[in-house]
């Protein structure tokens, strides 16, 4: 019996993990012809408002080195931008998961955080590093009940010259299926305890 449900699961598992493609995907490396370059603000992909940031890496600030170009969230000013996506991102109903990179500041031992938001109230939350944190993937999971254009934003605390760091940002529709594949995960999980 138990051979027979794990068989089961490994099934439903296969059929409900088809390939996701990426809604929105963003990891710097294309911006200024792969140069970085401190207050930069001619992102293909985003728009900086009331404030800052630098593209760096690539050897030109490269805090992190090996992982291309990407953004230090406090700019040069002193004052901290909001990055906001240049294109809303036209989402169905259903659900979406969120991922990105944040690195800690590589300037002196204070925490710093980041408030990362898909616009009207889908999902904001804020996240904190401490100081040379390498990069560390963060997965988010928001639903969306009403079709519309949405916006995505990322905003660091500021008041310095160098803060957290972003790279890797990427929405992507989780199908059904793969929803429908987890529940069934459960129940099998469910019923093999059950027979142990």
């Amino acid at each position: 019996m138990k051979i027979r449900l794990l068989i089961i699961a490994l099934a439903i598992c296969t059929i409900a993990t088809p390939a996701m493609a990426a809604l929105f995907f963003d990891d710097f490396n294309s911006e200024n012809g792969g140069v970085g370059k401190l207050n930069y603000n001619s992102f293909a992909n985003w728009t900086v408002t009331d404030g800052t940031v630098d593209l760096i890496g690539n050897g030109f600030y490269d805090f992190l080195p090996g992982n291309g170009l990407y953004v230090d969230l406090d700019g040069s000013t002193y004052n901290a931008g909001i990055m906001t996506t240049t294109t809303s991102l036209s989402l169905d109903p259903g659900t979406y998961t969120l991922s990105f990179d944040l690195a800690g500041n590589h300037r002196n031992g204070a925490t710093e955080t980041v408030s990362v938001k898909v616009e009207v109230g889908l999902f904001s939350k804020t996240y904190s590093l401490g100081r040379y944190d390498p990069f560390t993937t963060f997965t988010e999971t928001f639903t969306v009940l009403t079709a519309g254009n949405y916006n995505l934003s990322f905003e660091g605390t500021g008041g310095d010259n160098i803060g957290m760091l972003l790279d890797n940002v990427s929405v992507v529709p989780v199908p059904a299926a793969v929803i429908l594949g987890i529940l069934g995960l459960g129940v099998v999980g469910i019923k093999l305890r059950k027979y142990a």
